[in-house]
C-alpha cells in the first residue's frame, strides 16, 4: 500500500470537513467576539509570522529496508508555514501550521504534501464567566508497531509534533530560536515505509465559571472531541499481512466542579461529577475475540476537610463509579467512602492519608521554593476501571544552569485519547493550555502504532538539561509498559538519548547526539518474538545569518537490529536546510 496516494471514504471526508469547520468556526467566533470586546484596548496584540524552509535530503535507504533491498533517493523539500500568537486581553491563541512538500527524485509517485497543525485558543466570551476553548492537531503517525518506523517517532508518548523525543528540548540557543531551527527538519518522517498515516484531532469546549459570593466556585464544562485518520485500517501485529479496522471516534464529555470559596476558612469541600462517552465508528466489530464499541466513564466524588488547627485537618471522601470500557468489562462499579487526615506543617509540605473499606491513599506534596516541586501519590482501590494499586508522581527542579524533571503516570487509555494530549495541559488557574506554552516538552506520536484496544499504561519519563556558557547538555530516559486484554497484547518500550551543543561563535553552533530505544512487542501467531532495537546518531552545524534566517547541515545514522531479522535496516541520511521567517 502506498500511503502517499491516500483514499478517503465519504464518511472520512465528512468527518474531516466537519471537524475543520468546527475548529474554524469556534476560533472565528472566539476571535471575533474577543476583538470586538478589545476594540478600545491595545492589550494583547496579534503576532503573525510567515516562514519558509527549503532543503534537500539524501538517504541511502529511503524505505528503511534490509540491506539487499535498500534504495537510495534524493528528496527536495519546501515547507511554507505560519505561526500566529495572541496573548492578553480576552483571547489567547497559539497556532502553528506547516505544509511539508516532498519531491522524491527516484520515487516520484510518492511525492506528496503532509499537513502539520498545532492550534489552541481560549476566548473569554462573557467577562469572567463564559469561555470557549478550541484546538486542532494534524500530524503524521505510525500505523503499525511492528512495521518500520522513522526516527521521528522514537521515545514519544502521544501526539504533538516537536521532533525526536529521545533528544528532548532540542534548542541550539541561537538568534531566532526554535522557529528557525526546528528539530523536525532533522528528524522528520520522510522514509517510504508504507507504515504512515495522517492523524487528525479537533475539539471545542465551552465552559462556565461562577463565583457564588465567595462561598463557592462553580465550573461547568462541555467538550466535544474527534479523532480520525486518513487510513481506516492497520496491520494486526498478531497476523502479519492482515489489516484490522481502525475506527475514528467522537468523544462527548461533561464536567461539573463545585469548590468551597474564600469564605469557608474552617470547612473546605469539593463536589465533582464527570461523564464521558467515546463512540467509535466501527462499534460492534470483533477484534482478537473481543467486542469493541462505545466506552463510557462516569464518576462522582465529594470531599470534606475540617481544619482542626494550623497543621491538622480531618478528611472525608465518598464517591461513585459507573464505567463500561472495552477490555475491562469485569471491573466492578459502585460506591466507596474513606476517612483520613491532612498534615500541613508548613506551606511547603503537605501529607494526606485516606482509608476506607474499598480505598486507601497516601500522597504528599513538597515545594520548598518556586524552583522545586515534588508530588507523589499511591492509591489502592477495589472499584473502577482495572482496580488495584496506582502510583502517580511528578518532580521538577531548576537551578541557575540546569533543569531536572521526572514524571510517572499509570492509567487506562487508548491511542485515540493519547493522540494530541499535549494540547491539553493545565495552566496555573486550571484552564487548559498547550504544553509548549508552559515550558514543557511535547512529544510526537509514539512507536506503538494505531490500535482500537484500551490498555493499562505505565510510563516513566526522566530528563535533565544543563546550560553553562556556550555549552548545553541534555539527557532523557523513558520506559512505557502497556498491558492489554491478554499477555499477547502486552508491549514495552524503553530507551534514552543524549545531546551536546556548542555555540563556538556568536551565530554558529554545532551539535552531536545519540539515542537508543528497544521495543518488546510480544510474539506473533508463529511464536516468533517481535523486538526492535533502534540506534540513531546525529551530528550537525547550524548558523543564524540574521535573526530571521539561518541554515543547517546535518548527518544522521539510523539502524534497527530487529527480531525477526527481516525487519532490520541501516540508513545514512544527509540533510541541508535554509530557513527564513518574515
Amino acid at each position: 500500500m502506498n500511503f502517499a496516494s491516500r483514499v478517503h471514504t465519504t464518511e472520512g471526508h465528512r468527518g474531516l470537513k466537519l471537524s475543520q469547520a468546527l475548529l474554524a468556526a469556534a476560533l472565528a467566533v472566539g476571535c471575533g467576539w474577543a476583538q470586538a470586546q478589545e476594540a478600545d484596548n491595545r492589550a494583547g496584540e496579534w503576532r503573525i509570522t510567515p516562514r519558509i524552509s527549503l532543503g534537500s535530503t539524501y538517504s541511502d535507504n529511503i524505505g528503511l529496508a534490509p540491506a539487499d533491498n535498500a534504495e537510495h533517493d534524493l528528496i527536495f523539500q519546501v515547507d511554507p508555514g505560519l505561526s500566529v500568537r495572541k496573548r492578553g486581553g480576552r483571547l489567547d491563541l497559539r497556532l502553528d501550521y506547516t505544509a511539508q512538500g516532498l519531491l522524491y527524485t527516484n520515487n516520484g509517485d510518492a511525492s506528496t504534501v503532509n499537513n502539520e497543525l498545532q492550534a489552541f485558543g481560549t476566548a473569554e466570551l462573557l467577562q469572567k464567566n463564559l469561555f470557549l476553548d478550541a484546538y486542532g492537531l494534524i500530524s503524521q503517525v505510525a500505523v503499525s508497531s511492528d512495521g518500520r518506523t522513522d526516527a521521528g517517532n522514537l521515545g514519544s508518548s502521544g501526539g504533538v509534533p516537536s521532533g525526536l523525543s529521545v533528544f528532548s528540548n532540542f534548542d541550539l540557543g541561537l538568534p531566532g530560536g526554535r522557529d528557525l531551527f526546528n528539530p523536525l527538519s532533522i528528524f522528520n518522517d520522510i522514509a517510504l515505509t508504507d507504515n504512515q498515516a495522517t492523524g487528525y484531532r479537533f475539539g471545542v469546549s465551552p465552559y462556565w465559571r461562577q463565583n457564588l459570593g465567595g462561598w463557592a466556585d462553580v465550573l461547568l464544562r462541555y467538550r466535544y472531541d474527534t479523532v480520525f485518520y486518513d487510513e481506516e485500517s492497520s496491520v494486526d501485529p498478531q497476523q502479519p499481512g492482515v489489516r484490522t479496522t481502525t475506527g475514528d471516534s467522537q468523544t462527548n464529555t461533561v464536567e461539573l466542579n463545585l469548590t468551597s470559596g474564600r469564605q469557608s476558612s474552617k470547612v473546605r469541600w469539593n463536589v465533582a461529577y464527570f461523564y464521558q462517552q467515546e463512540q467509535q465508528d466501527n462499534q460492534g466489530i470483533v477484534i482478537n475475540g473481543a467486542a469493541h464499541g462505545d466506552d463510557k466513564r462516569e464518576h462522582a466524588t465529594a470531599q470534606l476537610n475540617y481544619q482542626l488547627d494550623k497543621e491538622w485537618a480531618l478528611l472525608g471522601e465518598a464517591g461513585y463509579e459507573n464505567n463500561r470500557v472495552t477490555g475491562f468489562e469485569n471491573s466492578p462499579d459502585g460506591t466507596y467512602w474513606g476517612l483520613g487526615a491532612v498534615w500541613t506543617p508548613s506551606r511547603f509540605l503537605e501529607v494526606k492519608g485516606l482509608y476506607g473499606p474499598d480505598v486507601n491513599e497516601l500522597s504528599g506534596r513538597w515545594n520548598p521554593s518556586t524552583r522545586t516541586n515534588l508530588q507523589i501519590s499511591r492509591r489502592e482501590q477495589d472499584f473502577g476501571v482495572d482496580p488495584g494499586v496506582r502510583w502517580q508522581g511528578l518532580f521538577n527542579h531548576r537551578t541557575r544552569s540546569s533543569v531536572w524533571s521526572l514524571a510517572y503516570t499509570d492509567e487506562v487509555t487508548n491511542e485515540r485519547q493519547l493522540f494530541g494530549n499535549g494540547l491539553l495541559g493545565v495552566g496555573p488557574d486550571g484552564q487548559p493550555l498547550p504544553l509548549a506554552d508552559q515550558g514543557q516538552a511535547v512529544a510526537t506520536e509514539g512507536p506503538f502504532g494505531l490500535s482500537n484496544r484500551n490498555f493499562r499504561r505505565k510510563r516513566l519519563d526522566a530528563g535533565m538539561t544543563y546550560r553553562r556558557g556556550s555549552t548545553d547538555w541534555s539527557f532523557n530516559a523513558f520506559n512505557e509498559d502497556r498491558a492489554g486484554q491478554t499477555a499477547a497484547d502486552d508491549e514495552r518500550v524503553y530507551g534514552a538519548g543524549a545531546l551536546w551543543t556548542w555555540r563556538f561563535a556568536p551565530r554558529t553552533a554545532s551539535f552531536i547526539g545519540t539515542g537508543w530505544e528497544r521495543d518488546e512487542l510480544g510474539e506473533n501467531q508463529q511464536g516468533q518474538a517481535q523486538n526492535n532495537e533502534y540506534w540513531v546518531s546525529v551530528v550537525g552545524l547550524a548558523r543564524a545569518f540574521t535573526p530571521d534566517s539561518g541554515g543547517l547541515i546535518s548527518y544522521r545514522y539510523y539502524e534497527n537490529d530487529a527480531d525477526p531479522a527481516e525487519r532490520g535496516f541501516r540508513e545514512n541520511r544527509l540533510n541541508i536546510r535554509f530557513n527564513m521567517k518574515f
